[in-house]
Formats: C-alpha cells, sequence, structure tokens
C-alpha cells in the first residue's frame, strides 16, 4: 500500500506532537536519508533495466563478433599449416 503525501503530512504532525520537533525532523531524515525526492520510481526502475539490457546486449554482441573474428582466424590458419604438410611432400613426391 503506498503513502500518499497527506498521510505523510499527517504523520510528521503527530511525530512531531509527540516528540517534539527536532526528534521528528531525526526520525524523518532516517526514514528518507536524501528526501523523498530521491527515491526511485518504478519508471526509474524501468529505465535503468532498459539501459542495462542495451549495455549488456552490446557489450555480449561486440564480444561475441571479436571471438568469432579470433576463432575464424586460428581456423584458417591452423587449415593452411595442415594443408602445406599434406601438399609440400605429395608436390616433391610427384616432381622425383
Amino acid at each position: 500500500m503506498a503513502i500518499d503525501e497527506i498521510e505523510r503530512t499527517e504523520m510528521v504532525q503527530k511525530l512531531i506532537d509527540t516528540l517534539g520537533e527536532t526528534p521528528a525532523v531525526t526520525l524523518m531524515k532516517c526514514v528518507y536519508p536524501n528526501g523523498a525526492d530521491f527515491l526511485a520510481t518504478k519508471d526509474d526502475l524501468r529505465a535503468l533495466e532498459e539501459r542495462m539490457r542495451s549495455y549488456v546486449d552490446s557489450t555480449v554482441s561486440t564480444a561475441v563478433s571479436a571471438a568469432l573474428a579470433r576463432q575464424t582466424r586460428m581456423l584458417m590458419v591452423s587449415m593452411a599449416g595442415f594443408m602445406l604438410t599434406i601438399w609440400v611432400p605429395l608436390t616433391i613426391t610427384a616432381l622425383t
């Protein structure tokens, strides 16, 4: 259940009446250390999720592309080495 500003104000007033102004202000600072303006809303969390998802997607995409390029180069070099080890002796044998 969300508390609206009217209920919050009534609670603060009752705290002031019961505890006094200084303890009530101290208690409210403990509840909202940076003030109610700094609380995250569901929209803030959705926006953060979207930014994080975008960052992770782009980072993963870049990492996978780099890994595939490295793997392809290594495979091509290995295949070229294999072909040379087979082709050179066969060529020498065929020429002699």
